[in-house]
């Protein structure tokens, strides 16, 4: 005997039409307004000598990254920090993305050390090499990223201060060792 399953005589929403707009309009491509560099720079901490550059601002409760938005002519953009700094330093395209060699979701250092230009499977490769990703990460030693991020975040509000990041990181190693997340 068949059981009907819950839900299956639910009918579908029909998938939004190419119609359908925005409630503001959205472009992919719109050149960052000088108003949003100088918002972006005046949130930057720097960590002295080679160390992270930290956005200080908006933080993505899906994936504990910073995000920035600007508008012109009613058109808007939204990129994550890291995009973003690659976007000031000319090198992002479409199949970019951001690598955080330094380990750091809320560095912004366009740097060999920090944030590079990479691809999607490079950056899963140094993920799984660090020990970053789902499958070998302790469950035990995991914090949260968006909660760290936040915590991070805070902790550097009025400036770089080394105790207060190491505290909010949750980082027990010297503070000159990069971080995992």
């Amino acid at each position: 005997m068949d059981i009907p399953l819950p839900g299956l005589d639910l009918i579908p929403a029909p998938a939004p039409s190419a119609a359908v707009r925005r409630s503001r309009p959205y472009s992919s491509t719109l050149p960052p307004t000088q108003a949003a560099i100088d918002a972006f720079w005046s949130r930057v901490v720097k960590a002295p000598g080679d160390g992270c550059w930290f956005l200080i601002s908006a933080i993505s409760g899906v994936d504990g990254y910073t995000r920035l938005t600007w508008r012109s002519g009613g058109v808007s953009r939204t990129e994550s920090g890291h995009r973003f700094a690659l976007l000031l330093a000319d090198q992002l395209s479409d199949d970019v993305v951001a690598e955080h060699r330094c380990n750091e979701p809320l560095c912004v250092r366009v740097d060999p050390g920090h944030v590079v230009a990479s691809t999607q499977s490079a950056n899963l490769r140094y993920a799984v090499a660090c020990g970053r990703t789902g499958a070998i990460r302790n469950p035990d030693q995991h914090t949260n990223r968006h909660a760290r991020s936040l915590a991070v975040r805070d902790a550097l509000a009025s400036g770089w201060d080394a105790r207060a990041y190491a505290r909010a990181s949750a980082n027990a190693a010297p503070l000159d060792t990069p971080s995992l997340f």
